[in-house]
């Protein structure tokens, strides 16, 4: 007994050397556990759909850290991502500091990856990909050795290697103490369509083919439609899909609800007239959102509604932008294009009266947020949902229930929606934005999703096989 109590001492000492801890005779110490969360937006900017899931990571686990603390033991949060230069889309320093500050007080740190061999070398290269995979494995093998149990989350095509990267040797294991979850939200097939990449198909298939029985590996199910996106493309009858419910943090501050006359100030800083039904649109200024099928189909509506479109360009890209507003200018739209990103604009204005609907034509979407986001801020008043049949929309939406359906495809088809949305009874729209709202908050709160994928990954192997992706 003795011989085995001082090896536990020991083992408790090596364990929180970094910490500076020691435990007494006969103590047994916490298992200690880490997070590291691999991104690429929302540490240093904050400009799309990633930003938004890197926030949520962060929020949520400041919001649940006792909990989670009380049932794992200690539980540090690392967020990874590809080093930041002059280049880098939104590059904001002070929001960096910020995070830094936060994850600090989670216990763990941000870690920056460098990438590149030249300057302008984009991001969205598979050259930079390889490197990323490659220079994050040493960090990662260095950190997780100061942990009992890691979990490694990969977020999306850049990422999706790490596994391989991390074995020790061809056909070794991911080191025992390391999980990883893969965590796609989008492949070459929704990025390009019908031409899709080869090289990046490539990419991806190698990539979760690192998911096998008996690896430490998984890929996420974070949506049903998603799930059967990647098992139609890449082959996977073998995968593990480990459940990570695509979630948003409903107990957020960002979703309280704010006074009538702050709204009304934000809406009158960005210049949105406050006598006219607005149709809201907002998203990145890309042909996959499909903002230019929307601004014809509302020309029959020009008279009855002004038009808020938020677009947001990449990097020294306005292409889009000025078709938008060639066809705003062409259709006669009222309207108001704000070209750049902006959270207290929607917020706002999903929150407004007369805002009657956001629109979500997208030609693709994986998991989109904004349905999501809709629901919480327009509880009370506010819009309803009207989207595209693409991807997980169909996961979120009940037609005629929590918000409506559109065929992009038709332009008839997207007027006679919006006007059947206009002419509902304000019972009516209340009922539909109220079901809505009770959907987000029973089947999408980040708070009760997010323990779930944490017990299928930190518990006994034997419950793990419980579980198969939908």
């Amino acid at each position: 007994m003795k011989d085995y109590t001082h090896a536990i001492v020991s083992s408790c000492i090596r364990r929180d050397r970094v910490e500076g801890k020691t435990y007494p005779h006969g103590t047994v110490c916490p298992m200690r556990n880490a997070i590291f969360y691999l991104t690429y937006n929302g540490l240093y900017n904050f400009t799309n759909g990633i930003g938004t899931q890197t926030q949520l990571l962060i929020s949520g686990l400041e919001a649940m850290h006792g909990a989670l603390t009380t049932r794992y033991g200690p539980i540090d949060v690392h967020v990874v991502c590809p080093s930041p230069d002059a280049h880098t889309w939104g590059y904001d320093h002070a929001f960096l500091q910020r995070q830094q500050q936060r994850l600090a007080g989670l216990g763990g740190r941000v870690h920056l990856i460098p990438y590149k061999r030249e300057p302008a070398q984009d991001l969205w290269e598979i050259r930079s990909w390889k490197s990323l995979c490659q220079n994050v494995a040493p960090l990662l093998h260095t950190q997780t050795a100061a942990y009992d149990r890691s979990l490694i989350i990969c977020v999306d095509q850049p990422w999706l290697q790490v596994p391989d990267a991390l074995r020790v040797g061809q056909g070794q294991a991911v080191p025992q103490p390391i999980d990883m979850l893969l965590v796609p939200y989008s492949t070459a097939f929704i990025r390009h369509g019908e031409t899709p990449d080869p090289t990046e198909i490539a990419w991806e298939q190698a990539g979760l083919a690192a998911s096998q029985p008996g690896s430490r590996v998984a890929l996420a199910d974070i949506c049903p439609s998603f799930t059967a996106h990647l098992k139609k493309h890449f082959q996977l009858s073998a995968a593990q899909f480990a459940p990570y419910t695509s979630s948003i943090l409903v107990d957020d501050p960002t979703f309280a609800l704010q006074d009538e006359a702050v709204v009304r100030t934000t809406l009158q800083a960005y210049g949105i007239p406050l006598d006219a039904d607005v149709v809201l649109a907002f998203g990145r200024a890309a042909p996959i959102k499909g903002f230019e099928r929307l601004i014809p189909a509302l020309a029959p509506l020009r008279d009855r509604v002004h038009c808020v479109l938020i677009s947001v360009p990449y990097i020294n890209d306005d292409a889009q932008q000025r078709l938008y507003d060639q066809l705003l200018q062409e259709h006669a739209i009222r309207a108001t294009h704000i070209k750049a990103f902006t959270r207290d604009l929607p917020r706002a204005l999903c929150q407004w009266p007369r805002t009657k609907m956001v629109v979500v034509p997208s030609r693709h979407e994986t998991f989109s947020n904004i349905p999501l986001e809709v629901a919480l801020w327009a509880r009370e008043s506010g819009p309803v949902v009207v989207a595209s049949t693409a991807g997980g929309f169909v996961d979120q939406i009940e037609a005629g229930v929590t918000g409506f359906f559109i065929d992009i495809s038709s332009r008839q088809h997207i007027t006679q929606t919006m006007l059947q949305v206009l002419d509902l009874s304000p019972d009516a729209h209340a009922t539909i934005r109220q079901q809505a709202y009770q959907r987000v908050i029973g089947a999408f709160d980040f708070a009760q999703n997010f323990p779930v994928t944490l017990q299928w990954f930190w518990q006994r192997e034997p419950r793990r096989a419980g579980f198969h992706a939908r």
